[in-house]
């Protein structure tokens, strides 16, 4: 089971902070920003379950990172995402948790404090993640894991699922239905393609092709879509 969490960090720690994140398999970067309307835009957007933000001790202009960010999230959000403050001051604790947020890890991050933060983080929320999605057709039930899908790909009003058994099932709604249940690995590509980044293993930026399963399935991606591409490959790489 994974999770997604987005960075944002305009410190000199951001590069270290992202390597050490990523040593946790269960946890997929969707974002890195460092501005905070950037931040804002992208947590709306992409809907991170874990948001590490970092503070900066000085706060030279009204677009540095800081703690109104978080104010401004409550502006559109009923419900924030697990917030977790980096900060290489002590004192910005006290603040961090008198906002309410998860947790608190000074910079530079001590490995052993970051597992056991996200260890924490997966205890209490693996219970809410379900594991399947519920095709009908024709009065038809499937019941699909989602590790089970490579892709999916639209057509007109009815969406083809195709499984890494080489099985194909068809369900007559549209892939911008499906878009809303599927779990944050999977991307949007195309207008007609939607893919599970787990079976991905090459991306041709000259040729605009994403590879799946062994090279066995290519798929064109559109410019429209350039950004989650830079995604898939910023988490792959």
């Amino acid at each position: 089971m994974q999770f997604s969490y987005l960075l944002i960090d305009e410190s000199d720690y951001c590069e270290t902070t992202l390597e050490q994140i990523k040593e946790f398999d269960d946890f997929l970067c969707v974002a890195v920003c460092k501005t905070k309307t950037d931040s804002i835009n992208k947590i709306l957007e992409l809907k991170p379950d874990i948001v590490f933000l970092s503070i900066t001790s000085s706060q030279p202009n009204e677009h540095s990172i800081s703690f109104s960010l978080l104010s401004e999230l409550h502006e559109y959000l009923d419900a924030l995402p697990t917030i977790i403050v980096l900060s290489s001051a002590k004192e910005d604790s006290f603040e961090s948790y008198q906002r309410g947020v998860s947790g608190f890890l000074l910079h530079p991050i001590d490995s052993n404090e970051l597992r056991k933060c996200l260890m924490r983080y997966q205890k209490t929320h693996k219970a809410l993640f379900a594991d399947k999605i519920s095709i009908k057709s024709n009065g038809d039930y499937n019941f699909i894991k989602f590790s089970d899908i490579v892709y999916l790909k639209a057509d007109n009003n009815t969406t083809d699922f195709y499984l890494k058994s080489g099985k194909v099932i068809s369900a007559f709604k549209t892939m911008k239905y499906f878009e809303k249940l599927l779990p944050f690995y999977f991307f949007r590509i195309h207008n007609s393609h939607i893919i599970n980044i787990d079976f991905v293993n090459r991306i041709n930026l000259g040729k605009n092709n994403c590879y799946l399963d062994n090279n066995e399935i290519i798929l064109p991606f559109s410019r429209t879509y350039k950004e989650q591409i830079d995604t898939i490959i910023l988490r792959i790489s």
